[in-house]
């Protein structure tokens, strides 16, 4: 199984840097069989983050998505309709946009067990054309009708409509690799397996970095230390060290997984980057290395920008990209097992966002 997780589409921030950002157009995770996802980069003990059932977050799933190019995953969350998961398009399509995904099952952990329904029907946002889509970057977002409902024991979560996500901590759940944030994600100590949870602050707009981000389409935080020499938004002059070391960062298989300000979904993981043309610039990177370690950046979808669209799927006034021809099945699984992680890295060659 492959999960693709994060992709960190920003080449250059012409505006404010001529090095540009690093580019990656896809960091894949390889696993032998089965579902994913230990989430979060974290400043100490990444066993301090789980998210056990019960705790709040038991609408926020895994995704097991079979495409024409491999089996992946991504995360995801529960919307009001208990029939609609909000996720990444680029965890359903290629590097054009392109729906490539023909099965997808979203998987919740309960606190009677682990329970995976299918999709019946998927919607990518139609202007979202791939991460090759340099010259007008925005529209990330993606749902899965399911099959049949969510068991009532899964939260289902509103999205926030509100416009001043910029400064207010939020909460950042997934089911990718976990790591420290000196070393970035380690899928060796930390395999797919473990939701994790924690901080961040949104700090700045895509397009005040870049303007070939469309405007309102992404959300940026950085993963502080607390040490000026390592806060990425400070080489933009934003000097802000955030929640120190109190922040964490998404990683790959958080693709799609919401982040919350007040109970709401503001964000879609999407991205992360860092500074540099084939290795992370170190400062204020602290390893040289794309693999959300403390320097990095990365970017969300703005949720309340597509928020009609996300009203309009749930309402019934959207067709869907495509149809999943599997049969209305739920089931339940009560064990786990433990899967070997490699990962690689492949990178676009276009610039631009």
């Amino acid at each position: 199984m492959q999960l693709p997780p994060f992709y960190s589409p920003l080449k250059s921030i012409k505006s404010t840097i001529t090095s540009g950002v690093i580019i990656v157009a896809g960091l894949f995770a390889t696993l032998g069989i089965g579902d994913r996802a230990q989430a979060i980069v974290v400043s100490g003990d990444p066993n301090d983050y789980i998210v056990s059932p019960g705790n709040g977050f038991d609408g926020v799933v895994s995704l097991t998505l079979q495409t024409s190019v491999g089996r992946f995953g991504c995360s995801g969350s529960l919307l009001p309709s208990g029939r609609h998961i909000l996720t990444a398009a680029h965890c359903l399509s290629d590097d054009f946009g392109l729906n490539i995904t023909n099965a997808a099952t979203a998987f919740f952990n309960l606190p009677t067990g682990r329970f995976g329904i299918n999709t019946a029907n998927i919607f990518i946002y139609p202007d979202w054309d791939g991460f090759a889509d340099f010259d007008s970057f925005g529209g990330d977002i993606a749902i899965l009708e399911l099959a049949s409902t969510a068991p009532e024991a899964a939260q289902r979560y509103d999205i926030y409509r509100n416009t001043d996500e910029i400064g207010q901590v939020s909460v950042k759940v997934g089911y990718g690799l976990s790591g420290q944030g000196n070393q970035g994600f380690n899928p060796s100590n930390f395999p797919f397996g473990v939701k994790r949870s924690g901080q961040n602050v949104y700090e700045v707009l895509g397009e005040d970095l870049d303007p070939g981000i469309l405007p309102n389409a992404f959300l940026l935080y950085d993963f502080d230390n607390g040490l000026p020499q390592n806060n990425a938004f400070g080489f933009f002059g934003i000097p802000d060290l955030g929640l120190g070391l109190q922040e964490v960062s998404a990683a790959p298989g958080d693709s799609g997984g919401p982040t919350f300000i007040n109970g709401s979904i503001a964000g879609v993981g999407s991205f992360i980057s860092c500074f540099g043309e084939f290795n992370c610039v170190s400062p204020p990177d602290i390893d040289n290395l794309l693999n959300a370690s403390f320097g990095e950046l990365g970017g969300d979808t703005r949720v309340s920008t597509y928020a009609s669209y996300i009203d309009d799927v749930l309402a019934g006034k959207i067709t869907p990209t495509s149809k999943v021809p599997e049969p209305n099945t739920i089931f339940a699984l009560f064990a786990f097992a433990a899967f070997a992680v490699t990962s690689r890295l492949k990178r676009k060659v276009k610039e631009k966002v």
